[in-house]
This record gives C-alpha cells, sequence and structure tokens, in this order.
C-alpha cells in the first residue's frame, strides 16, 4: 500500500482562506531534509508517521512506542513510513509514503483511496542546530492542500471501507483521546487558577495602599482608630501599627512644654518624644 511520488512546494500551500501561512527559511529545511541523519532514517524505514498529529503533540515530536499518562502506559500505533524523501532548492518537496498494516494504517489508507485528507509535516524549526524533520502524518485537513497525492475530485466521497475503517479506528483511539481531554482539562484549570491568584495580589496591594495611604495623612493622626471601619486587610503589619498607634496616645499625653530651638549638637531627651520624631523622619 504505497503512494506514488508525491511532489509539493514550501512556498504554496493551495489555500486562501484556511489553514496558516509559513514563512519557512527554505535553504535550511532542503539542507536538513538532504542531510545525512534524515535520509539515513529515511533509508532504515524509521521516518514513521501517524494518525493525526496528536501523538507528536502530547508525547514529543518523536514518540516513539508512547508514553505514560496518570500512571497508565498509552501505545501509539504509526500509520505510515516515509520510504522517499528529497528537497530540490526551490523548496520542492518530494516524498512518497507506505501505509502500514495495522488500524491505523488501514484508516489513513482507506481515507487516501477514497481522496479525502492529506499529509502533513512535522518540522522543528526552532533548533538551536537548525531545522529538524520529523517525517509526515495524515491528516483530515492538511495545511499544504497541495500535499495529498491524488487529484482532489468536487464528487468524491468517502466509501464503504473508509467508514468502517473510521469507526474501527476511532473506538481503538478513544481512551488515548479521553486521556489527551482530560490533561488539556487540567492544564486549563491550572492557568484560570493562576489568573485567580493573579487577581487576588492585586486586590491585596490596592488595599494595602489604601492602608499606608491613610496612616501618612495628618488628619489621620487625629482618628487612627477609624482604620478599623476600613476592613482588616490581609497584608498588614499589625505590629507596626499598633507601636504608632501607641505613640500616638503617648504624645497627646506628654508634658511637652514649650518649644525651644536647637542647635545642631541638641538631642530630644523624652523618650515618647524621640520616638514619634524618629517615625516621621523616617517616612
Amino acid at each position: 500500500m504505497k503512494t506514488d511520488i508525491i511532489r509539493y512546494n514550501l512556498t504554496e500551500r493551495g489555500r486562501t482562506y484556511r489553514g496558516k501561512p509559513r514563512n519557512f527559511d527554505i535553504p535550511s529545511i532542503v539542507a536538513a531534509i538532504n542531510s545525512g541523519p534524515c535520509q539515513e532514517k529515511v533509508k532504515h524505514r524509521d521516518m514513521l508517521g501517524y494518525y493525526g498529529h496528536w501523538p507528536r503533540v502530547k508525547f514529543g515530536m518523536n514518540p516513539a512506542e508512547g508514553g505514560v499518562v496518570d500512571g497508565k502506559a498509552v501505545r501509539v500505533e504509526p500509520a505510515i513510513v516515509t520510504t522517499y524523501l528529497k528537497a530540490l532548492d526551490d523548496g520542492t518537496i518530494e516524498h512518497q509514503e507506505e501505509f502500514l498494516d495495522n488500524d491505523a494504517g488501514r484508516l489513513a489508507y482507506n481515507l487516501y483511496k477514497s481522496k479525502a485528507g492529506g499529509f502533513s509535516s512535522a518540522i522543528d524549526e526552532y533548533k538551536r542546530n537548525g531545522p529538524e524533520f520529523y517525517g509526515f502524518d495524515y491528516v483530515l485537513e492538511p495545511n499544504y492542500s497541495t500535499n495529498r497525492g491524488y487529484d482532489i475530485a468536487l464528487d468524491s466521497a468517502l466509501t464503504l471501507d473508509a467508514v468502517e475503517a473510521i469507526e474501527a479506528y476511532q473506538e481503538h483511539i478513544g481512551g488515548m483521546a479521553r486521556l489527551l481531554d482530560s490533561v488539556m482539562s487540567d492544564r486549563n484549570n491550572v492557568d484560570a487558577a493562576y489568573r485567580d491568584a493573579l487577581k487576588a495580589l492585586a486586590t491585596v496591594s490596592a488595599e494595602n495602599e489604601t492602608y499606608i495611604s491613610l496612616l501618612t495623612r495628618n488628619k489621620t493622626l487625629d482618628s487612627v482608630a477609624s482604620l478599623e471601619s476600613v476592613g482588616s486587610p490581609l497584608l498588614v503589619d499589625r505590629s507596626g501599627l499598633s507601636a504608632l498607634e501607641r505613640n500616638i496616645k503617648s504624645f497627646k499625653t506628654a508634658d511637652l512644654g514649650r518649644f525651644e530651638p536647637l542647635d545642631d549638637e541638641a538631642k530630644p531627651t523624652d523618650k515618647t518624644v524621640s520616638n514619634v520624631l524618629d517615625s516621621i523622619t523616617r517616612r
């Protein structure tokens, strides 16, 4: 179950409204595809592809046999293998795919025979030593509509074989898909909790600013008790507030006498006055 050699160009997606525009560094992608390590992978039939991109999304660009989710081993079943691959200087990619004789491979092949879906490449553009090409997956709506391996017939429809293969394989991967949905849901919950925490932190900061503002106003010296009517903040140093309150009360009842000009060497002898003046000068 092999395709003919498929040709498409990285600068021509064959789409106007759907999909994502790509601005590849063509010389770098061409060099990566024609490199020794990439061609050796093709030669040894190690460049495997999957039905859909989700195995790579979940387990990385090279998911191998699968991975562990919530303590359970999840098997990843490849659907295709790339048997020929070449890149031309103008960005044209040539490749040939073989559908594997398993559930995933039969599903992809039946879709291919029915002229539905197409191939979609897996490329990591941002590797430190340059881009890396991992192969192709079979997807229902390829970003490059030119990467299908058949001419699109507007009157084509899924055959009975394709429908039966889809139903069988959907039952096979249903558990794994639910696990993926669960993981994404957990991530959304974490993101929501993080946003709530930031909102709470902003509220607390605003409350503290209000208290600081009240304490620094002159009229507050005569009405410290009014702070209690504002509501107790979440992050207030109560010991510092209590000390200021005591100093204010002591200042009101202290026998200050007359104010005399002080020279540079003079220092207040009354401890209460000293504490209050120190608090004021520190601000």
